[in-house]
């Protein structure tokens, strides 16, 4: 090193750096600059894909007397992973392939509650088949993007906003508190959690908004289970098994026959026999959750339900939207405390991200929040994945954060469907009517006797 720093062109620090691009250096650049490329290239192909697909939104009412519970929901979001592709390598590097996305979302313009799902239109008949298994008489319609009639143009002279990407408080596999929870065992009694939360956005004036959004993508393959088994093999104290890539075992096999052969070598040579190990009766190893607290115990069975369903990566967003005259930030309260209802202190639970909410502190507040507000409203208009990495909800957290309200939840501007008076057949036969009363005593109906059986036996 001494050496290196004693030639006299390396005094020069334009001169260093040649010498070191001129000797090697130059492969670590290219090998940056190549990387960059591939992610340009990714970034322009998967962008043009998208493009060509097609979306549809989609308006759910379901009938006023719904007796449905949120499995019936959880139902609805299994059939939806149906849509689960990986795609293979010409489609993802060459065509731009993406998992395509399925949008649930509730919003409330003005007070005026509506459930919708956005879906591609190639998924139009999963999506209504999935819906009409669980609710036969629901009503679903196409409807034009609401999001359209808002820009993004921030600072705005019409209306103020206050959005924010909503992520958990602990790690993927830890639950959030969901529906069976709200449920009585003994006298069946459901109590909605979506209660509080419809009942907020009932509330709203003329020029107030709120939206919800969830934008999922189907998790392939037993990739989330093996996070959330190395989880509980971790919170019971045992080591999990760190998978080995191919590349890995390529490298490390020249030294493992080496090492193998010398142990064999060695204890052939000057090792003493063994004598023979007498079997002991072995049941297994121990029922590790017998020992642990129950707490702990309560958590390691809650993440094993949780890793058991099928899962989405899941962009959770809300928007609290208003005109500047009707804006009323302690709505935003309203919201948190409603989301509250699903956290636990020992597991799980929502809270708004840091990085991706309308909010800043110190220096450059405004036009810091001002290009937050932009940014997250155009992924409110695009159902993007993007910012952030997304969390992972199962098909029953899922359905206890967005499922219609049970026959119980009055919130009267809930859309909803009236019940329908089928007409009968054509075809129905029916008897001639005479509208002459029958003339008799002063009773307004007579019953006309007929003749007895001939063959009737008398006393």
């Amino acid at each position: 090193m001494n050496e290196f720093l004693a030639v006299p062109d390396f005094s020069n620090p334009l001169a260093s750096m040649w010498w070191l691009f001129s000797h090697g250096g130059f492969v670590i650049l290219l090998g940056a600059l190549a990387y960059g490329i591939w992610w340009i290239y990714l970034d322009y192909i998967q962008t043009e894909y998208l493009k060509k697909v097609q979306y549809v939104l989609l308006a759910v009412d379901v009938p006023k007397e719904n007796e449905q519970t949120p499995k019936a929901v959880e139902h609805i979001f299994s059939h939806f992973h149906g849509i689960q592709k990986s795609g293979n390598w010409k489609e993802k590097y060459i065509d731009g392939y993406l998992q395509a996305t399925i949008t649930l979302e509730l919003i409330s313009i003005g007070g005026y509650i509506q459930y919708l799902i956005r879906c591609p239109i190639n998924a139009r008949d999963l999506v209504e088949a999935a819906i009409y298994a669980q609710y036969p008489n629901a009503e679903i319609t196409e409807v034009e993007d609401y999001t359209e009639e808002l820009g993004t143009t921030f600072p705005n002279p019409d209306f103020n906003v206050w959005a924010a990407e909503i992520v958990f408080t602990n790690e993927d596999p830890y639950p959030i508190r969901t529906y069976p929870l709200w449920e009585h065992s003994l006298t069946q009694t459901f109590l909605d959690p979506m209660a509080s939360l419809l009942e907020i956005m009932n509330r709203l004036q003329d020029g107030e908004q709120i939206w919800f959004q969830w934008v999922l993508a189907p998790v392939p393959g037993q990739d989330f289970r093996k996070r959330g088994l190395d989880l509980i093999n971790k919170l019971i104290g045992q080591k999990s098994k760190k998978k080995v890539s191919t590349l890995d075992e390529l490298i490390q096999a020249p030294g493992n026959l080496a090492v193998g052969t010398w142990v064999t070598l060695t204890r052939t040579l000057f090792e003493p026999g063994e004598a023979v190990k007498s079997k002991k009766d072995d049941n297994g190893p121990p029922n590790i959750l017998q020992y642990l607290p129950p707490n702990v115990r309560a958590v390691v069975e809650a993440i094993g339900i949780k890793i058991s369903k099928l899962a989405f990566a899941t962009k959770f967003r809300v928007a609290y939207i208003g005109k500047h005259e009707v804006f009323n930030r302690a709505r935003v309260a309203g919201l948190m405390g409603a989301l509250k209802q699903f956290n636990t202190m020992d597991m799980n639970g929502f809270k708004p991200s840091k990085k991706m909410k309308t909010a800043a502190e110190y220096y450059f507040v405004e036009q810091r929040v001002n290009a937050l507000r932009r940014k997250i409203f155009r992924q409110f208009k695009q159902r993007s994945m993007s910012g952030g990495t997304p969390i992972v909800m199962n098909i029953e957290e899922l359905a206890s954060v967005w499922h219609f309200p049970v026959i119980t939840v009055k919130a009267p501007s809930v859309q909803k469907m009236d019940a329908k008076r089928g007409e009968p057949p054509v075809s129905l036969p029916v008897s001639d009517f005479d509208p002459t009363p029958i003339s008799g005593g002063p009773s307004s109906t007579n019953v006309v006797a007929g003749n007895p059986p001939a063959n009737l036996p008398t006393s």
